[in-house]
């Protein structure tokens, strides 16, 4: 379904036209716009909402070899559009899809592939009804790195399934990441297991914490510095039991812009059960993977491969 009122013209002149809301003229922003994808269970309803509290100057988006390019009204006696959706279904999913956003105010959102962002959509479990949903804090759309999925109830070696009983939380100058371990003694990384040669991968953290995870206790919330150093990398990472218990550390800049964080907790009836994220070299993507706090996950669960981290030796991104 095709939703129209705004012109829009493709590499081959053809005119279509898209549906976006109009707003009056309102305070100058200075926030960039965002990109957000929308992934439904049914792929024909997948939306990717385009947005800017300045209003928007112009959106291009590049399928394969179509290009198409969208300007709207900035001048001060017109509506500025402050959001405009983009129906998934019109575009080639074999081919990557890329989306530039000018806003009013000058800013520029990029997002290099918007399928890759899939990532971050809810996902079913195989052969149930269980759905597992995803929120994270992003310092940048990475167009590189490794994505990663870590639950909080892994299968070991032996593949028999182990509780996670305490999380080291790597903070340094910036968030390198967290590793999880379990009972049975194996633990899983919270970003790069290899690096590029192979080997193991180390990381750094002066500022580390521990946080201990007792029997029936869960991770009510966690709390991330969205930028590091750079608007590239995240800048700390605590997180708090139920109990109350808190550990790790958030770093402090002397820019203000550089000191927002960003809470995550699981929504009502819904309880963490582990995490997800895109690493390179740092760590770009922090966010949490929540279900229902009153089912027990399926054994299926934690066979499946997008809630695992799975890197090859020898390579660094997806």
């Amino acid at each position: 379904m095709r939703i129209s009122t705004i012109k829009q013209r493709d590499g081959c002149g053809t005119v279509r036209r898209r549906r976006s809301k109009a707003c009056s003229p309102c305070s100058k922003s200075t926030a960039a716009p965002t990109i957000t994808p929308n992934f439904s269970e049914d792929s024909e309803s997948d939306k990717l909402v385009v947005s800017c509290n300045a209003g928007i100057a112009q959106t291009k988006t590049v399928n394969g070899s179509v290009v198409n390019m969208i300007n709207y009204d900035c001048s001060r006696s017109g509506d500025k559009t402050k959001s405009t959706t983009f129906d998934l279904d019109e575009f080639d999913r074999g081919m990557p899809l890329y989306i530039g956003v000018l806003g009013c105010n000058g800013k520029i959102t990029r997002m290099t592939n918007v399928w890759k962002a899939t990532h971050r959509s809810p996902i079913r479990i195989d052969n149930s009804d269980i759905v597992l949903n995803k929120q994270s804090v992003l310092a940048s759309d990475p167009d590189k790195g490794h994505q990663w999925t870590v639950m909080l109830n892994e299968k070991g070696p032996d593949g028999k399934l182990s509780r996670a009983k305490k999380i080291d939380l790597r903070v340094g100058a910036v968030l390198d990441g967290a590793v999880v371990y379990y009972e049975d003694g194996h633990k899983t990384p919270c970003g790069y297991r290899y690096y590029g040669n192979g080997s193991p991968f180390n990381m750094g953290g002066g500022n580390s914490q521990m946080l201990h995870l007792p029997p029936g206790v869960d991770i009510a919330k966690v709390e991330v510095k969205t930028y590091g150093w750079s608007m590239d990398v995240l800048g700390g990472i605590t997180m708090t039991l139920s109990d109350g218990t808190k550990a790790g550390a958030l770093n402090t800049y002397p820019s203000p812009t550089r000191n927002l964080t960003k809470v995550l907790e699981a929504g009502p009836g819904q309880k963490i059960v582990g995490f997800y994220g895109t690493s390179w070299d740092y760590t770009q993507e922090f966010g949490i993977v929540t279900g229902p706090n009153d089912v027990e996950l399926p054994p299926q669960t934690y066979d499946m491969p997008q809630l695992q981290n799975i890197q090859a030796k020898g390579r660094t991104s997806d």
